[in-house]
């Protein structure tokens, strides 16, 4: 009995055969139907997925015999792996490397053997697809070229479990990446729900105040911001470019920039305060000397209980308030602040200023600002936008509710709307009203506060 020589690559050889992690694994029925399908074309009792290790080779699949594995001294398919092409042995009992083999001589007594070598991608033989008879025969060309083309099917699996197993491992990685993301996201969450106003603070400077703040992802950049200086209360909405953490770093500067015009410098007036950040965002950016577009659209309220009157600027932004069973729309200034568009302009951008007078008998008004999340938002049997005219009119039927009532109304509207059409959130959703402070100026007997609402 001739023994087979070890591959001249042996390592290397049995480094790619591990590498499919298939060694001494269970049945598969992807391997069971190429062994059966290969004994049903070829008419042999017997075949073989066999796989050739160190000292042994294993059957991954079998039809018609028992063992699991067996000597590689003894194996027909260590002889296989050395021929690229279809190893045959046509009458065991006539070749000198076989005639006096024990599963010759002895069970499951070998006279015929075709073994087609299972060849990875790079070129290594990991063991044969074979097929057996007791009888001395050969394969016709069709059988041949079957045999070829199931062991190639058979490297297609393995390829295929290890594809799926760097797919698995990949994943899971992805997984645990995605989650310490969203983990960070959510933490970012709430430091910008802690940048917000306080809600004691918002509710002793108004009569009534209500926000619907609906980020389109877990955070956003539509953010709104109070503060109260001189004895004015200055409340801005604003709209930076982008969703999610882009959106909401946009936003961390634009409460950054407000806090140093409006607290430290002292300015309130609305026209002069959207000036400044449209500057200072310009400045931030450098977006003087490239082509980044990133800024904000921004409404812009200050009112001053004491004379009665409240001063709003925009920039692409509008305003809206309802008096006397009455809507009024005061529409901002066509541009946005920051941008590099608007920073290489000629000539500085002036805001433009609009004064309401509530000092005049009557209801008592409500101011209204909002981005553009609501407006545009996809829905309805038509799958159309809201609009700022439904918007307007949905208003103008609660606005005589409390606050914290109309937040909910307006809620259930937008979600009601984006159900009706099959339409997710496209945008981020920023809505706030309020009614300015009245006690100290006029004469009623008590004044509504209502609760502050964050969703």
């Amino acid at each position: 009995m001739k023994i087979a020589p070890i591959t001249p690559d042996e390592p290397k050889r049995l480094e790619a055969l591990y590498r499919y992690n298939i060694m001494d694994t269970g049945f598969e029925q992807e391997f069971d139907d190429l062994v059966k399908l290969a004994s049903h074309i070829c008419e042999t009792p017997v075949s073989l997925m066999s796989l050739v290790a160190e000292d042994k080779q294993w059957f991954k699949a079998k039809v018609g015999l028992e063992p699991r594995e067996a000597p590689r001294e003894l194996s027909f398919c260590a002889h296989a792996i050395h021929t690229p092409d279809l190893f045959v042995v046509e009458d065991a009992t006539k070749d000198d490397r076989f005639h006096d083999n024990p599963f010759v001589a002895d069970h499951p007594k070998v006279r015929f053997y075709a073994g087609m070598p299972l060849t990875t991608p790079d070129g290594f033989n990991l063991g044969t697809l074979c097929v057996i008879d007791q009888r001395p025969r050969d394969l016709d060309e069709a059988q041949k070229k079957a045999l070829k083309t199931l062991a190639a099917q058979v490297i297609a699996q393995l390829e295929l479990r290890l594809k799926l197993k760097v797919i698995g491992q990949e994943k899971r990685i992805i997984a645990e990446k995605n989650r310490a993301i969203v983990e960070s996201i959510r933490y970012a969450k709430r430091i910008q729900r802690a940048m917000l106003p306080v809600a004691d603070d918002v509710k002793n400077m108004f009569d009534e105040f209500f926000v619907l703040n609906q980020p389109r992802d877990i955070i956003g950049g539509d953010f709104y911001w109070v503060s109260e200086v001189k004895d004015k209360k200055i409340v801005v909405v604003a709209d930076c470019t982008g969703h999610g953490v882009p959106g909401a770093m946009m936003g961390m500067l634009g409460n950054t920039l407000l806090r140093d015009v409006v607290d430290k410098k002292q300015v309130t007036e609305p026209e002069k305060i959207l000036s400044y950040l449209n500057t200072e965002i310009s400045k931030v950016l450098h977006q003087q000397d490239n082509d980044n577009h990133d800024g904000m659209d921004m409404g812009v309220i200050c009112v001053d209980d004491k004379a009665q009157t409240l001063t709003f600027a925009g920039a692409h932004h509008k305003m809206v308030y309802i008096k006397d069973d009455e809507s009024f729309i005061i529409a901002g200034d066509r541009c946005g602040v920051g941008g590099n568009k608007n920073s290489r302009r000629k000539h500085k951008i002036i805001f433009t200023a609009h004064t309401v007078d509530f000092s005049e008998e009557g209801e008592w008004p409500i101011f209204y600002l909002f981005s553009d999340g609501f407006r545009d938002q996809f829905g309805g049997k038509e799958n159309k936008k809201y609009t700022l005219r439904r918007l307007i009119k949905k208003l103008h039927t609660i606005y005589k509710k409390p606050g914290n009532i109309q937040q909910l109304i307006l809620r259930d509207e937008l979600k009601d709307w984006m159900i009706a059409g099959n339409e997710s959130q496209v945008d981020d959703v920023l809505l706030l009203g309020f009614r300015p402070k009245s006690a100290q100026y006029r004469t009623t007997e008590a004044t509504q506060v209502t609760e502050f609402v964050q969703v």
